[in-house]
């Protein structure tokens, strides 16, 4: 890639991380308004923590929502939004295919290069709800087996648009549930509206205020985002941009459990995560 074409690349992440930054004010501000719990997550925290904003590559905005919270939140999202933004979900969205849910701004469009094939879409944040998870660690074995099997139908019956081909350091067995998957017709063996449904059923099966951990099982990272509450307790504020986020209150132990050494970031990881850009 040329000197200018990184200049740029690197220009239209920066105008994408503010448009998700607006996106994600509005989201708080129905938060606030409806007192509504919620998390930042993933590299949206390791930003907040790490950088007190966006990850210089980053290219999405994570945030999760208490499941209680986040049923509450789909009721009341729809009338809530300006015109130019909308809430998707497989719920309520036709052609809408992803278990989790995001809002998008209609006047941004972008290129989304991360699967097979290259998909056109409105800017986005993603929207995860968090689940309960039993305090017995034999049926959180068995709860956690169910559970990655019912994502991988999932993701197959997906395959084409939905698994992130270009995503590296995967797991043995995801790369060969990958290989698998471009040999194999996935996609006619798993309907998707049916795998979908049950995944939310078996994604709800423990309570989470009841329960003693929490789970964002659809995030990238899958059970590494595991945690016993105590870890989260009653959240704390993080700078993030020009604005305040809530995320765990033990960052430092929910961050170590997910990225390691996450102060040192790995070289390779600014080259590596661009796999969106905004159409012109």
């Amino acid at each position: 890639m040329s000197e200018q074409t990184q200049k740029e690349r690197e220009n239209d992440l920066r105008r994408l991380q503010l448009v998700e930054l607006d996106i994600l004010k509005e989201f708080l501000r129905i938060c606030d308004k409806y007192h509504l719990r919620y998390y930042a997550l993933g590299g949206t925290l390791l930003g907040a923590v790490r950088h007190k904003g966006f990850i210089p590559w980053d290219d999405d905005v994570d945030i999760g929502m208490p499941r209680p919270d986040f049923c509450r939140f789909e009721q009341i999202i729809q009338k809530e939004l300006p015109d130019y933004l909308h809430y998707l979900s497989y719920k309520n969205t036709a052609d809408y295919h992803h278990y989790v849910p995001r809002i998008t701004d209609s006047r941004v469009k972008v290129i989304d290069e991360s699967a097979s094939v290259d998909a056109e879409k409105d800017a986005w944040i993603d929207i995860f709800p968090m689940d309960g998870m039993p305090g017995n660690k034999y049926l959180r074995k068995i709860h956690c087996f169910r559970l990655l099997t019912a994502r991988a139908r999932v993701n197959y019956s997906l395959f084409s648009t939905n698994v992130d081909l270009k995503r590296q350091n995967r797991p043995l067995l995801e790369r060969i549930m990958i290989a698998a998957g471009k040999i194999l017709p996935v996609e006619k063996i798993f309907r998707t509206s049916r795998e979908l449904k049950r995944l939310d059923r078996l994604m709800q099966k423990y309570d989470y205020d009841a329960s003693p951990y929490l789970v964002n099982f659809m995030g990238i990272h899958k059970l590494k985002e595991m945690f016993h509450k105590k870890h989260y307790g009653n959240g704390a504020d993080y700078i993030f941009e020009d604005i305040r986020l809530r995320g765990p209150q033990d960052y430092d132990f929910v961050l170590k459990q997910m990225y390691g050494e996450y102060w040192n970031p790995p070289e390779e990881a600014e080259m590596n995560h661009h796999n969106t850009r905004i159409r012109e």
